[in-house]
């Protein structure tokens, strides 16, 4: 029984609960039903309501196009400016191009012109190593036959006092 009793009480407070509730809900219908009976006498449901309404649309869309337009004409006047700054960039890279292209030209031939000097240089010493040593070898056929005649180096200054002295 007292279980029975327990279980009714329970239920008796879920009934309470349920009544205050659906109280509260009957306030509310009733507070939209009188909103609902405001805003259907209105102007807005009538045929003036939806004019107007339909006028501030289109007066919002038309504004609304004149921004997207001014929009879009800031957009094209940045893409034109921004286009001929890459036409800007792309000549003044092309002419950059140029530039090195004529400047490895330049490396190229200079870098030939020093080899070429540098062969000419290398032969000009070959050249001359060749010439020193026919001058060496000469120089040593005089040593050689200045040796083989025996000249004496005292007796010829002596004999050149002598000569001059005669005179």
């Amino acid at each position: 029984m007292v279980k029975v009793r327990g279980g009714w009480e329970k239920y008796h407070d879920r009934l309470l609960r349920q009544v205050k509730d659906f109280e509260k809900m009957k306030v509310a219908l009733a507070e939209d039903k009188a909103a609902f009976k405001a805003e259907r006498k209105s102007e807005e449901w009538g045929r003036e309501g939806l004019k107007s309404k339909l006028c501030a649309s289109q007066d919002l869309l038309a504004k609304e196009r004149a921004d997207w337009k001014e929009i879009c004409k800031k957009d094209n006047q940045h893409m034109y400016a921004a286009r001929a700054n890459i036409t800007d960039l792309e000549a003044q890279n092309a002419t950059l191009t140029k530039k090195v292209e004529d400047f490895e030209a330049d490396k190229e031939r200079f870098e030939a012109e020093l080899k070429a000097q540098a062969a000419s240089k290398d032969k000009d010493l070959h050249a001359k190593d060749v010439e020193i040593v026919e001058l060496k070898r000469r120089l040593e056929e005089q040593t050689d036959k200045s040796e083989s005649l025996e000249i004496d180096p005292e007796a010829e200054r002596v004999k050149a006092a002598t000569v001059e002295e005669a005179k």
